[in-house]
């Protein structure tokens, strides 16, 4: 039922299109094929811990054998053993059926210990879904702001580009009356097909980041009619914890905790096995007929009893795969310190990043602001008559350039602070499946 509504909520989200990136990422997470083939996994892995349990119980097997003899050399009768093969040759017509049960007793643990790594890494694939849901929602982080930045810029210059256009018209009369030079008319003009070209690239940009959304939601964003909400993360309190807490780190620890047990399950197949085994054992025999052999399985014997196993060379494999085993082991541990210095890195970076970002903020913002003070002095200044049309435009362009600045770095400032959430996102917080 909640997944029912759910749906309906995208599909009136979708008519609206004003799209939030919550909304964005709570589509991906429902529709992703990526992390359907990762839940996949882990029931793969899940359905494989159901036959390592089966060690655990007695293995039951009925056998049947029906079998004819032709005895070649007519001197010989009865029965022969030669090493370990028995010969029968007096009968020809042989049926048995046996009842055979074996079960394991002791071998050190050894099944303890491949249960605990199937355990493992089933933990293990469910941090994967998890680590495989961050990647999606960062590459989703990506195309949402990309798309913004795009979408600004494609607005802004098309303001500019209007400027522009009065501008280049009123340099024109003023060069036709004698007061402007002709390089200045032909640099107004070089600028006009400049942001031609950049409001070109920005749809172009915007585009290929909207289709990509699209892509990864499943949500069929319209080109021309979808906005973008911002980014709710400017007042937000950014929760950061240490390397051990985040995901990957998790799933690292998991991959050490079931290499451990893999050498440990290596060690203890140096010892022997203990097993108890019992047979129950019908036969019939009848030297003309194969009918009635059939018909003549009886109880025949049964017997019960304890083998030992126990491998005292197999050609140097024990340490050939103790020596593997603890490089593997030494390798994710090398891979944890590697991940560890780098998430530690990112995260001084993403925060150094946040902190110049909104310090630029509060100094583009005074900028924007004194630009828009400039606006209202000169158009006073227009109604005395004491400045031209050219300078009120000129001052209107120089004040959008500084708007679409400060409009990208509130994007970039609610990136980075979204990118640096996600990074430190818990496994608490993953989607269950």
């Amino acid at each position: 039922m909640k997944k029912l509504l759910f749906l309906l909520f995208l599909e009136i989200v979708a008519a609206s299109q004003n799209i939030s990136f919550e909304q964005i990422k709570a589509a991906a997470s429902l529709y992703s094929h990526r992390l359907k083939l990762r839940s996949i996994d882990t029931s793969i892995e899940e359905a494989r811990l159901g036959s390592v349990y089966s060690s655990l119980y007695p293995q039951l097997s009925l056998g049947y054998s029906g079998e004819y003899n032709q005895n070649i050399d007519k001197a010989d009768s009865g029965t022969l053993s030669v090493g370990g093969t028995t010969i029968n040759s007096s009968v020809q017509n042989k049926d048995s059926l046996a009842l055979s049960l074996n079960y394991e007793l002791y071998h050190f643990g050894t099944t303890l210990k491949q249960i605990e790594m199937s355990q493992k890494e089933i933990a293990s694939k469910k941090l994967e879904v998890c680590n495989e849901e961050n990647k999606l929602y960062q590459e989703l982080l990506d195309h949402y702001a990309g798309a913004q930045k795009a979408q600004s810029e494609y607005t802004f210059k098309t303001a500019m580009h209007a400027l522009r256009k009065k501008l280049y018209d009123y340099k024109q009369r003023l060069y036709a009356a004698g007061k402007e030079s002709r390089v200045s008319i032909g640099d107004e003009a070089i600028r006009l097909i400049d942001l031609e070209r950049d409001i070109e690239r920005s749809y172009m940009s915007y585009e290929e980041n909207l289709l990509a959304l699209t892509k990864l939601s499943h949500i069929e964003l319209d080109l021309k009619n979808t906005q973008l909400l911002p980014l709710n993360t400017q007042h937000e309190k950014i929760h950061i914890g240490s390397f051990e807490d985040n995901v990957q780190a998790r799933q690292y620890q998991e991959k050490i905790a079931q290499k451990n047990a893999e050498i440990s399950l290596n060690n203890r197949s140096q010892f022997p096995v203990i097993s108890f085994y019992s047979n129950y054992y019908l036969y019939g025999s009848d030297p003309h007929n194969a009918y009635d052999a059939l018909n003549d399985i009886r109880p025949n014997s049964w017997n019960m009893g304890l083998s030992i196993r126990w491998n005292l060379f197999e050609g140097f494999k024990y340490n050939s795969e103790s020596a593997r085993l603890h490089f593997e082991l030494d390798r994710i541990n090398e891979e944890y310190r590697l991940a560890k210095r780098e998430f530690d890195a990112q995260t001084q970076i993403s925060q150094q990043k946040i902190d110049r970002l909104s310090q630029l903020q509060k100094n583009n913002l005074l900028i924007v602001n004194e630009s828009r003070s400039k606006i209202a002095m000169i158009k006073r200044l227009r109604e005395q008559g004491e400045a031209d049309a050219v300078s009120e435009v000129s001052v209107n362009l120089e004040t959008l350039e500084r708007e679409l600045t400060l409009e990208s770095e509130l994007i970039q400032h609610a990136y980075e602070a979204e990118a640096l959430k996600l990074q430190h996102r818990g496994v608490e917080t993953c989607t269950l499946r």
